[in-house]
C-alpha cells in the first residue's frame, strides 16, 4: 500500500476490526465502542471492501473470522499497540535512574568555572549519566547546528537556524601576576611595558584588550600566546609577565598557585558566557534537565 492510499484510510476502522476479531460479534463490539450496531455494520462493510475479503462469515455458532482475518489479527494488534505508544505521554527523566550520555563543547574557561563545579557531585545526583566534554571547534559548531551535539558553551555565538542561545552569566576581567611580582598595582604605562600572556583559543592574536588599547593609541607586547587557560599559571610563576583573564578563572588560579590578582588599568567590557542548543532537543526531558543544571550552576555563581 502506498502512502497516498494510506492517507485515504480511516484508522478508526482498524480499531473496530481489532474488536471484531476479539469479540466475534457486531453487537458486543458495538457495546465496547459505545456505537450503534448499524454503525459497526457499516464499518465492517468498509473493511470488507478495503481488504477485498469477507473477513467474517455467519455460522450456526455466530460470526467466525476468515483465514485472511486471522492472518491480520497479530500484525494489527502490534500496529495498534505501536501507535498507542506514540501517543503516550513522554516518560519523565529521572537522573537517579537514567542511563544517558551527553556531549558538550566548551573552552577550558567554561570547563574550569562551570562544568567542573557541576560535575563534582554528578556521580551522586545522576550516577548513570556520562558527560563527554570537547573543545570548541569548527566541527563541534557544525554538530550544534545539525542537532547532534547537546550543548555548546561559548562567550561568542553566531545566529543559526534552529539554534537557541541563552546567556548564562557575565564575568569581569582581572590581571594576574606572580605572587612576587614587582608591581603592587598597575598603571597604564606600566601595564603596556610588561610582557603579556595571551590566551587565544582561535589561534588568532589580539582580542578585547588589544582593541581597547588601540582605541587609546596604545599597544602591548604579547611574549607568550597559548590556546587554553590551563597553562597560564605556569607561564606567570617566577616571571614579571602579566595575564588579563576573566575574573572567575583568575580567582581559581590564585587559590592553587602562588599568584596575585591586580586591577586592570583599563576599562574592559564584560565576558558574557552563552549556552547554545538545537531546538530539536526542546521536548527532550533529559536535555531539559541538563540545560537547567548548567543554568542553575551559573546562577549560583553570580
Amino acid at each position: 500500500m502506498t502512502q497516498t492510499q494510506l492517507t485515504q484510510i480511516d484508522l478508526n476502522l482498524l480499531v473496530i476490526l481489532d474488536l471484531l476479531l476479539t469479540e466475534e460479534s457486531v453487537s458486543a463490539a458495538a457495546r465496547r465502542l459505545r456505537l450503534s450496531q448499524s454503525a459497526v455494520s457499516r464499518s465492517l462493510a468498509k473493511l470488507r471492501e478495503l481488504f477485498d475479503d469477507e473477513l467474517f462469515v455467519r455460522t450456526g455458532r455466530g460470526m467466525r473470522p476468515t483465514r485472511r482475518a486471522r492472518e491480520l489479527a497479530a500484525p494489527l494488534r502490534r500496529a495498534l499497540g505501536d501507535l498507542g505508544g506514540l501517543l503516550e505521554p513522554r516518560a519523565r527523566f529521572d537522573p537517579l535512574t537514567a542511563q544517558r550520555s551527553f556531549q558538550i563543547a566548551a573552552m577550558d574557561y567554561s570547563q574550569l568555572t562551570l562544568l567542573g563545579p557541576w560535575m563534582g557531585g554528578l556521580a551522586e545526583r545522576a550516577p548513570g549519566v556520562d558527560v563527554v566534554v570537547r573543545q570548541l571547534s569548527v566541527q563541534s559548531r557544525r554538530e550544534l547546528e545539525a542537532g547532534s551535539l547537546d550543548l555548546y558553551v561559548s562567550p561568542r555565538f553566531r545566529s543559526a537556524a534552529g539554534v537557541v542561545w541563552t546567556p548564562l552569566h557575565e564575568d569581569t576581567y582581572s590581571c594576574v601576576v606572580w605572587a612576587e611580582h614587582a608591581s603592587r598595582r598597575l598603571s597604564l604605562s606600566r601595564y603596556v611595558k610588561l610582557e603579556h600572556v595571551l590566551v587565544a583559543p582561535g589561534e588568532r592574536p589580539g582580542g578585547v584588550v588589544d582593541r581597547t588599547l588601540a582605541e587609546q593609541g596604545l599597544s602591548r607586547r604579547v611574549s607568550v600566546q597559548v590556546p587554553t587557560f590551563s597553562s597560564v599559571p605556569y607561564l606567570l610563576v617566577g616571571t614579571q609577565r602579566v595575564a588579563t583573564l576573566p575574573s572567575r578563572i583568575a580567582a581559581r588560579f590564585v587559590e592553587v598557585h602562588p599568584l596575585r590578582v591586580l586591577e586592570p588599568p583599563i576599562e574592559l567590557p564584560p565576558v558574557v558566557l552563552h549556552l547554545g542548543w538545537h531546538e530539536l532537543h526542546r521536548s527532550d526531558p533529559g536535555h531539559a534537565w541538563l540545560r537547567e543544571q548548567l543554568i542553575s550552576v551559573a546562577r549560583e555563581a553570580r
